[in-house]
């Protein structure tokens, strides 16, 4: 079964949907093998939570990687069937740990 991953970059690093967002990497996943990447320009693309939400529905993400996030947008994510993974967490993924991202900053 593939797995549609979403990783939220800005400049070379994973990072959070409030203000920093540029870049949207879709991995398709089967089997732990990347199997396709598609990489969307998303800066200023959406005015709302909710209109981003819609957006990934309709592209069929099931986990997102991002920096940080806060409980009550987490579980706006949850709702819409949607896993947050954040750099925080300790993550045995395979394709996160696979690939190199600066580690973000503040």
């Amino acid at each position: 079964m593939i797995e549609r991953k979403a990783f939220f970059i800005s400049a070379e690093r994973l990072t959070n949907i409030e203000n920093e967002k540029e870049t949207l990497v879709i991995f398709d996943v089967n089997h732990d093998m990347v199997i396709g990447v598609e990489t969307i320009y998303i800066k200023d693309k959406f005015v709302s939570t909710e209109e981003l939400l819609l957006f990934l529905q309709r592209k069929h993400i099931r986990v997102i990687y991002v920096s940080e996030m806060d409980k009550k947008t987490e579980d706006l994510f949850l709702k819409y069937g949607m896993v947050v993974k954040t750099a925080e967490l300790p993550d045995t993924d395979r394709l996160l740990n696979s690939l190199y991202l600066s580690p973000p900053y503040f």
